[in-house]
């Protein structure tokens, strides 16, 4: 079932998810998609686009993480002035507008999604379901198959708003690729990035935030395969048979590169390992990072795409990725920006490659965050 070379193994019959004609909402490309498992379920939240050149959210759901069915509309849908194209993206040839790149983390009761509003220019927003009403959505849409329930679906969602709503007029900035991470009770943390540059961090009392856009440095771009751009790809995925209390995350890095005399952009994706612990005022952050990228696009599925060759990138893009048992880890991906595709990685093989270990301290005060005496 899996190819044999690679850090990331392939499923050898990939992609497992394709465009689907009938449906004009998703009938060009299906692509980069968040992943959460519930109870025996994986379900997959992918960005679909149609004649219109809008970006949605569809849904897929497997028992066994490879071979999925999806409701025929989709589940979320641009709705907020913030996601709804602006009048000037309509005339564009490509995306135009609407919502993209979802990350999905189930916290306390509910399932959070951050996610790209693309109105006039691309902001990170968040949005959350309830996990009672996320199932029982799930229930009734496979009880009336034959129904659109795209609007019930729509309005299951709350939209918490833009994460930084002080960007959303300025035209010299857009924000992109986040994710929360819970580190204690009252804690958490927020990874994100704001134009090209660093993965930067923020800390707030609560996973709505608010969130103080402070361009803290989480990391910066260090290796030749990620001198274009960096962002953050996964939200973290707990190693609960290490010593250490450590997260696994997956990111992506962007290389200019010639391939055949052409100057191209090629998406990788690189992991690093997270430890964090609290010190009174203080957060310490251990990062352990792979130097090498464990996935690039290669695969005629990855880079036969006339959409991205248009635009001169290659890309595999990774939302989303789920723990299948204690050492196995499934990857989907967009491949081509056209399709999803699925790896399967092992933690024991990462945490044999070679690494750059980086510490960070980060002042709570920066943030306001009350400190316990």
């Amino acid at each position: 079932m899996w190819e044999k070379e690679g850090i990331i193994k392939r499923y050898i019959n990939n992609p497992i998810l394709l465009p689907q004609k009938e449906n004009d909402w998703e009938s060009k490309r299906v692509y980069n998609c968040a992943a959460v498992k519930l109870e025996e379920t994986i379900y997959l939240i992918y960005r679909a686009m149609g004649k219109d050149h809008v970006s949605r959210f569809g849904l897929a759901y497997s028992k066994d993480g490879i071979i999925f069915e999806r409701f025929s509309y989709p589940v979320f849908s641009p709705k907020a002035n913030y996601e709804r194209p602006h009048s000037t993206t309509m005339e564009l040839e490509r995306e135009r507008g609407g919502v993209e790149d979802p990350r999905a983390m189930i916290i306390g009761d509910f399932i959070y999604l951050m996610y790209t509003a693309f109105h006039k220019r691309c902001h990170i927003a968040i949005a959350r379901i309830s996990l009672a009403d996320f199932r029982k959505m799930i229930q009734l849409s496979k009880r009336n198959i034959s129904e659109n329930l795209s609007r019930e679906w729509n309005d299951s969602w709350e939209r918490i708003g833009l994460v930084f709503p002080h960007l959303f007029e300025t035209p010299d900035h857009f924000s992109r690729n986040s994710v929360l991470m819970r580190l204690n009770k009252e804690l958490f943390l927020l990874l994100y990035r704001i134009n090209i540059g660093d993965i930067l961090i923020s800390l707030s009392n609560h996973p709505e935030g608010p969130w103080k856009e402070k361009e803290i440095s989480f990391f910066s771009k260090k290796f030749q395969w990620e001198q274009e751009r960096i962002g953050i790809s996964t939200p973290p995925i707990n190693i609960i048979n290490l010593n250490e209390n450590k997260a696994l995350f997956f990111y992506h890095g962007v290389e200019q590169s010639k391939v055949e005399n052409e100057m191209m952009k090629i998406y990788h994706l690189g992991a690093f390992f997270l430890t964090a612990n609290l010190e009174r005022e203080r957060l310490i952050l251990k990062i352990e990072r792979l130097k090498k990228p464990i996935l690039g696009p290669v695969k005629t599925y990855e880079v036969d795409s006339n959409w991205l060759l248009s635009s001169g990138v290659y890309a595999v893009f990774c939302c989303g990725a789920v723990a299948i048992n204690q050492e196995e880890i499934y990857v989907y991906y967009g491949s081509g920006d056209s399709n999803i595709s699925l790896g399967k990685v092992s933690v024991y093989d990462l945490l044999q490659e070679e690494m750059i270990v980086e510490q960070k301290e980060i002042d709570l005060k920066l943030f306001s965050i009350p400190v316990q005496p």
